[in-house]
Parts: C-alpha cells; sequence; structure tokens
C-alpha cells in the first residue's frame, strides 16, 4: 500500500539540496538533532527542532578557502579549522584563538580533533593530532583554548598510514584510543586524560566475529547497536542481520516488491534496490529503490513517467514489506535517517522532516 508520510518539520536552508552530503553532516548525539553545515564562507551549525534554528556560525580563517576538516566545540563557543598544514581556531566573531602547523608535513587524509572537558572548573581543552614522524606512533597535542601546548603524548598505535581517534562519554571525558584501516586489524585501547597526557589503559579485544558475507554493503545499525543492514552489490536484496554473530534475521527480495510497473511499483519499469536505507527506528527501515533514467524513451516519445527513486517501509523483525512512500513532491532522492523515528529529504531550498503515520507500521 501506498504510505502518505506525516510532515513534521520543514526547514529552509538556501542551496541545501546541492550542499548535501558533501558538505553537511547530521548530528544525533542531542536531544535534538543538529546540522552541520560547511559553506564556502562559514561553519554553520543549525538545531532542528519544530523549526530551525541557527545555533552558531564561525567564519572561515581564509574567506572563500576551502578546508579538509572542521569541528565545533561542544558548547559551540569556537571552531577548528583542519587544511592540509595546520589546523586554526576561531571565535564565532571570526577572530583568530591560535594556528598549529604541522610543519614541513602535510595531513590532509589523517587529522583529528577533540574537546575534553578538564579540571574542577571544567575547562575545554583541544587535542589534536599531529604528525608523528615515526612508523606506527601517534602524536597528540593537549592545547588550552589560547593555544598554548599543556602536554603531548606520543600513542604506541597508529602512524601516518592509519586514521586514529577518540572516544568521549556525554560529559566530556576521554575513555579510548582506536585506531583502525592501513590493511592491520583495529586496535582499541581504554584511556583516560591527566593532565593534558593521553594515559592508555589495557588494549581491548575487538572481536574479529564471523566474516562478512562478500558482495554486501553495511547500510545501517540499529538504535540499541544489536542489528545491523545490508543489502546486495546488485541490488537484489536486504539483509537484517543479529549482531555480533551477523546471523541473517530476515530477508527482503526485490522479487517481495510489487512487479515493475503495477501497483506502488508503477513509478517503475526496472527497479533495484539501492545503498540510501536503513533503520528509521527499532521497528521500522527504509528501503530504497532505484529505476535508471530511460533518455531514450524520453527522447524518443517524449515520455518520462518513470520515477528514478522511491522509498518503502519495512519491518526488520520479518522483512515484510509495509508500503511505498507516497511523497507529496516528485522523485524524492536522497533520505538522512535521524535515528528518532524520522528522516529528512531535500528538494532546493528546504529539508523536510518525515515520520510515518500511526498505524502505518
Amino acid at each position: 500500500m501506498a504510505i502518505t508520510p506525516r510532515l513534521v518539520a520543514k526547514y529552509r536552508i538556501p542551496g541545501i539540496r546541492h550542499a548535501l552530503p558533501d558538505r553537511g553532516r547530521f548530528d544525533r548525539s542531542g536531544p535534538i538533532p543538529r546540522l552541520l553545515l560547511k559553506e564556502p564562507d562559514a561553519l554553520r551549525v543549525y538545531e532542528l527542532g519544530e523549526d530551525i534554528e541557527l545555533l552558531a556560525e564561525f567564519p572561515r580563517p581564509t574567506p572563500q578557502g576551502s578546508s579538509v576538516n572542521d569541528w565545533a566545540a561542544p558548547d559551540l563557543s569556537f571552531a577548528v579549522f583542519q587544511d592540509e598544514t595546520s589546523y586554526t581556531a576561531v571565535h564565532r566573531d571570526g577572530s583568530r584563538m591560535w594556528r598549529q602547523s604541522f610543519g614541513a608535513w602535510t595531513a590532509s587524509r589523517w587529522g583529528h580533533v577533540g574537546f575534553a572537558m578538564a579540571g574542577p572548573y571544567r575547562e575545554t581543552q583541544v587535542l589534536l593530532r599531529l604528525p608523528s614522524g615515526t612508523v606506527g606512533k601517534s602524536l597528540f597535542a593537549a592545547l588550552d583554548t589560547a593555544g598554548n601546548v599543556l602536554a603531548c603524548t606520543m600513542l604506541p598505535c597508529g602512524g601516518q598510514e592509519r586514521d586514529v581517534g577518540l572516544t568521549w562519554e556525554s560529559e566530556g571525558y576521554l575513555t579510548g584510543v582506536y585506531a583502525s584501516g592501513g590493511g592491520a586489524a583495529p586496535t582499541l585501547y581504554q584511556a583516560s586524560l591527566v593532565c593534558g597526557h593521553i594515559a592508555l589503559g589495557k588494549q581491548m579485544t575487538v572481536a574479529a566475529g564471523p566474516p562478512w558475507q562478500p558482495n554486501r554493503v553495511a547500510l545501517s545499525t540499529n538504535p540499541s547497536g544489536t542489528g545491523e543492514m545490508s543489502v546486495d552489490e546488485g541490488g537484489q536484496d536486504v539483509y537484517w542481520h543479529r549482531l555480533p554473530s551477523l546471523e541473517v534475521a530476515a530477508v527482503l527480495r526485490l522479487s517481495d516488491f510489487p512487479a515493475a510497473g503495477t501497483g506502488d511499483c508503477s513509478v517503475h519499469d526496472r527497479p533495484w534496490i539501492s545503498c540510501r536505507g536503513g533503520y528509521v527506528d527499532a521497528d521500522t527501515a527504509l528501503v530504497a529503490l532505484h529505476n535508471s533514467y530511460n533518455e531514450a524513451r524520453v527522447l524518443m516519445f517524449g515520455e518520462d513517467i518513470w520515477e528514478e527513486h522511491s522509498h518503502w517501509l519495512a519491518d526488520p523483525e520479518t522483512g515484510e514489506l509495509h508500503g511505498r512512500i507516497a511523497y507529496p513532491m516528485r522523485d524524492v532522492d536522497c533520505v538522512w535517517l535521524l535515528g528518532d523515528g524520522t528522516w529528512v529529504t531535500a528538494e532546493w531550498n528546504t529539508l523536510y522532516r518525515w515520520s510515518a503515520p500511526d498505524g502505518a507500521c
């Protein structure tokens, strides 16, 4: 059946359709989701509640300059911009707080910034990954908000060939260090911050688990971390796996959809399952179909009757298909899942936030 989604909110942001997904990132960590948008002149942080609110705006240190990555402090008092040669911190008014150079190195691929709350007065410390110049080791420096280096720590993991990052708990305390990539097994340590130094605890065993099935793409993990959704590279089926075993709990095949050109699938002639789906919440998943644009049909006969995309809701416990989402606008393509029962689509200058109507799932 066709499902008419409930419009939760509409957010107007000029040029948003072209900015996502390359320059936008949704932050789902708080009670109200945020959108961090990297624009040519600034990093902007929006809160997506009933209405959109611009929480903070950080002008780029180099007007119209490019950056590899941007990080906003948890209290949104400043942001750190990384380019290929340095980190630069700026206040909201654009004034520069400090700049930390990489020296003779370029480090665009593996930069990392973390924000720690330290001391009895909960001052913010900034942890920067810097070039170590040593194979298999990673250098982190702790700075205060004035840019003074408080301490440096050489960690026995990572190196320039690997991604190294820090994990935090909700109150801003360091809990771990991880290293991944570079053709080696992931490494994970317990960790804490002591006077600006990263103190490593015991190395944690990273469960290898069963091998991931070939020719499958992982899409999304459910909110409880107990399930994973994957799609066949050929677009023929969706699996819902139990974690950590990766046992297949439910399957939805392309053949389970209505025949192309009929019923709820009347918008397609030759669809396949795309990689744009995921969990809406613990009990509902969104599955996306894609249909190649039939240029010959349009040019020869003037017919443009097929839509390239459609979104469907399904039950991750059983694989049962609930129906196609019938948006009020035509051919909605990209979708971003917020994990709270809502999802976002974009059209030109507007974000639309949707949820399933009562009784649809």
